[in-house]
């Protein structure tokens, strides 16, 4: 008589699994749920934009100091000791601020990054290849009016200033494509679109929109949205993303390709300013600027950015679905009270309503 079968929730995970920028926002949130589901977990950060101190501190977690950009270590690190069985690469230039100060880096950052990973999985025998899930980004989506669909119309890779951030998370994911012969036709990559992924921790001098907001708020300083602030965002809990991926992770069979990440908490942006003021309990004015004066002359914003999560609702069974109401109090409760330690909170910053 054959046993039964068993679910993905009832099978003990097997083998490591590596994260590349596992020091950073989303990284560290998915370290600390891993390690509390079993996984042993290797974190590989230059720490550019992360940091140590978010990683648990747990005999399961190995933090290594290093370049996500090179192949050498990587290969070492997939060859070496356990065999890793997920690679899960969100090593990257984070924030607006830092891509509008220099795309064409941030271009060539993300570039180096995938090429380093394509030449190290090609230089590991079948046996030891882990299957990677790669971060990308809703910015990849042309504009659109209706909810944003795995297989809908997508940017430009070579798009300039702010697009060249999603060209190159476009590029990358056709890059991974192109070498998906690497694996077995059903453990080709995974492209992680991602959709403003919001939380306690996330790192206002990036340019995020509801840390900044938070920060403000705190101090009493005006919550500035760009425009007429009707753009409209849809956004999901850290917590929320990181267990969900938790889960995706431990699954042996799952689809290749693309596959948004995101919430249901949906609000315009003036809103959502509206909502952090009266939540805090704040003096704090909504004032409407133009984006032009903080971010630059050839600023581009996006009206409508709501994903559809049709496919991660068939593939998981706890999607983020974390209210705005939940998501706002948990990010006010974790942000320091004192106005010294929020000291630069008035400071004019271009803080764009993307993810």
């Amino acid at each position: 008589m054959r046993p039964p079968m068993q679910t993905a929730s009832s099978r003990p995970p097997r083998g490591r699994v590596l994260i590349t920028g596992g020091a950073g926002f989303v990284g560290s949130a998915l370290a600390a749920h891993l390690v509390r589901a079993g996984r042993e977990v290797v974190v590989l950060d230059d720490l550019s934009g992360g940091r140590r101190s978010r990683l648990p501190v747990d005999a399961r977690l190995e933090f290594l100091l290093g370049d996500a950009g090179d192949p050498d270590r990587l290969r070492a690190l997939l060859m070496d000791g356990e065999r890793i069985t997920r690679l899960v690469h969100l090593a990257a230039v984070v924030g607006v601020r830092r891509v509008l100060a220099d795309p064409e880096a941030c271009r060539a950052a993300h570039g180096r990054l995938a090429a380093a990973l394509e030449h190290a999985l090609a230089a590991v025998p079948v046996d030891r290849r882990p299957r990677l899930f790669a971060a990308s980004t809703s910015e990849v989506y042309a504009e659109s009016d209706g909810a944003l669909r795995e297989g809908g119309p997508l940017r430009a890779e070579d798009g300039c200033g702010r697009w060249a951030y999603a060209g190159s998370k476009l590029a990358a994911e056709r890059r991974f494509d192109r070498c998906a012969t690497l694996w077995a036709e059903d453990a080709a990559p995974v492209h992680l679109r991602f959709f403003n992924v919001v939380g306690p921790g996330q790192d206002a001098d990036s340019g995020m929109v509801l840390p900044n907001f938070v920060e403000r708020a705190r101090v009493g300083a005006a919550l500035e949205v760009h425009g007429d602030g009707r753009q409209e965002r849809t956004f999901a809990h850290v917590e929320d993303v990181a267990r969900c991926l938790t889960e995706l992770l431990a699954r042996e069979h799952l689809p290749a390709g693309p596959l948004n990440v995101g919430g249901t908490a949906h609000a315009t942006i003036e809103d959502l300013a509206q909502l952090v003021v009266e939540r805090a309990g704040s003096s704090s004015l909504v004032v409407r600027v133009d984006p032009r004066q903080s971010c630059g002359a050839e600023f581009e914003d996006v009206r409508r950015r709501v994903p559809d999560l049709s496919r991660l609702r068939r593939l998981s069974t706890c999607p983020p679905s974390r209210s705005l109401v939940e998501i706002v109090d948990d990010c006010l409760a974790a942000h320091p009270r004192d106005t010294a330690l929020a000291a630069g909170a008035g400071r004019n910053v271009c803080a764009s309503p993307a993810s």
